[in-house]
């Protein structure tokens, strides 16, 4: 019977160092599935987990720079584009599972910005020709500045419609 019990004890310690072995970035933990968390996951839930990750700034890019490609379809309206920053982070907030603030941030600052260098770099181009003084860098960090505070109140309302939704009605 002893040894019995000591060869469940060696199955349930290889199948727990296999588990951690699989455990991907999402957040699940797919080696184990009967409920129980590994220590690295239980680590990770105290540590409350990492502050940047680069895929969560690729899909913030995704989202953010759809909202300023379906802003931008508006015509008539000038700067209508830069209000798909704040869509986009909006949408990025409502779908990631945790708080991307950062990732969310850095996203509408630089799509602001190169959005806006973009839009008038022929100004650019001929003020350059013509000896003036270019200021595309000072064009750029405004942009940069306004779609930073842009995504982080999309992010924010996205991240508030999301906890109202998935929260427990009491």
């Amino acid at each position: 019977m002893a040894e019995r019990t000591e060869e469940r004890t060696r199955e349930t310690e290889a199948t727990v160092d296999s588990a951690a072995a699989t455990q991907t970035d999402t957040g699940v933990d797919v080696g184990r599935l009967d409920g129980f968390q590994t220590d690295t996951a239980e680590e990770e839930a105290e540590s409350g987990g990492s502050y940047f990750s680069l895929r969560a700034l690729l899909v913030a890019f995704v989202a953010i720079g759809g909202g300023i490609a379906i802003g931008s379809l508006v015509p008539v309206i000038p700067f209508v584009a830069l209000l798909g920053i704040p869509a986009g982070a909006f949408v990025h907030g409502l779908v990631a599972s945790e708080r991307r603030y950062a990732e969310s941030a850095l996203a509408g600052g630089v799509s602001a910005g190169l959005v806006t260098v973009s839009s008038f770099l022929s100004q650019f181009v001929l003020r350059g020709v013509a000896g003036g003084d270019l200021g595309m860098g000072r064009l750029f960090a405004i942009a940069a500045a306004v779609g930073l505070v842009l995504a982080l109140v999309g992010h924010y309302f996205g991240r508030d419609l999301r906890d109202g939704v998935t929260r427990d009605i009491e």
